[in-house]
């Protein structure tokens, strides 16, 4: 059984070397690796055409740069694999993953989704996710829910295989960030057998230059978007889950607003302060009329359409403890 890994490249150079360590030390060795190099500026090209010389088993695309969306879409055209894998170009997998895959294809016949457990790095220091229970899930409402409430599962692409008819209607959305959130939620209602486990599969390394942590940049908008239209597929989809849709969705509004209080004063923030309140203007009869949503989500609502000078005055960590507290174990606060 094949599994195609697919790690897209960009200016990672110092890390590369790592990350692709990481796969060919694996205990299960039936994959092949695709680097798809997406134009990038720095010596990955090279790195990436030398590793492909150490082992048969790598294989290079390069391409110009298009983003992480188009380089994922890249991998998944010239996959050969019955699964999908994909991995980050500065994370790593740990040595069992494939393997502990393997063993639950072979217990789990038919299965079309596997989601492994993760940690997170800081430097030399591993925190691991809160365990997800490991199950079977073959109802796609069941597995949506534990999407939005299990952080061992969450809507990250990395922590998951797939196998490869999933990708057949589905593609990563070009030109945008965030793009884990849609396409998570589509390929989750398509698979009709998934296996979770609660051992840690998956190293994702963080940094301090990341999408998420950086500070407000118009495209961080994306994850307003991108979580309104989940939102609406959900109402249509599964509407007895929409209160889930419409807390991500509030909790998106909240981390765009915090951004944008700590942003310098211009034209651009200004703009999206107006765009920001018109958007939650938009939803605020389904914000006041649901009751399923957590008043700690509300409270963050009215303070955005207050004194803004509220989040200016408080530093993240405790924004974060005063609206959310420590009530919801959703995964991807981005807060």
């Amino acid at each position: 059984m094949l599994i195609s890994v697919i790690m897209p490249v960009y200016n990672t150079s110092s890390t590369l070397g790592e990350a692709v360590k990481s796969v060919l030390q694996q205990r299960y060795p039936e994959f092949e690796l695709i680097l798809i190099n997406d134009g990038s500026s720095d010596s990955s090209p090279e790195i990436c055409d030398l590793l492909a010389k150490t082992d048969k088993r790598i294989k290079v695309v390069h391409q110009e740069n298009k983003g992480l969306s188009a380089a994922r879409n890249k991998g998944i055209e010239v996959a050969s694999g019955e699964f999908i894998a994909f991995i980050d170009s500065d994370d790593r997998f740990d040595e069992e993953a494939f393997l502990n895959f393997y063993k639950a294809s072979i217990q789990y016949k038919g299965m079309t989704l596997y989601i492994m457990n993760f940690d997170k790095v800081y430097g030399s220091i591993s925190l691991p996710k809160k365990k997800s229970k490991k199950r079977i899930v073959v109802e796609p409402i069941e597995l949506i829910e534990l999407i939005f409430n299990s952080s061992g599962v969450a809507f990250y692409t990395w922590n998951k295989i797939y196998h490869h008819s999933l990708f057949q209607k589905v593609t990563f959305p070009e030109g945008k960030i965030f793009e884990d959130i849609v396409t998570t939620y589509q390929l989750a209602k398509n698979s009709s057998k998934t296996v979770i486990t609660n051992e840690i599969g998956y190293h994702y390394v963080r940094s301090s230059n990341t999408i998420v942590s950086s500070s407000f940049s118009p495209e961080y908008y994306d994850i307003l978007t991108k979580t309104e239209q989940l939102y609406a597929l959900l109402k249509i989809d599964f509407p007895e889950l929409k209160h889930l849709g419409l807390q991500k969705l509030m909790e998106s509004m909240i981390s765009v607003g915090y951004k944008l209080s700590q942003a310098p004063e211009n034209n651009d923030t200004e703009v999206f302060k107006q765009r920001l309140q018109q958007d939650i203007g938009l939803y605020q009869e389904d914000i006041t009329n649901d009751k399923k949503i957590p008043l700690y989500y509300k409270v963050g609502i009215k303070l955005l359409q207050g004194e803004s000078s509220l989040y200016k005055e408080n530093d993240k960590d405790s924004l974060k403890k005063r609206i959310i507290g420590d009530a919801s174990e959703t995964e991807d606060k981005s807060l």
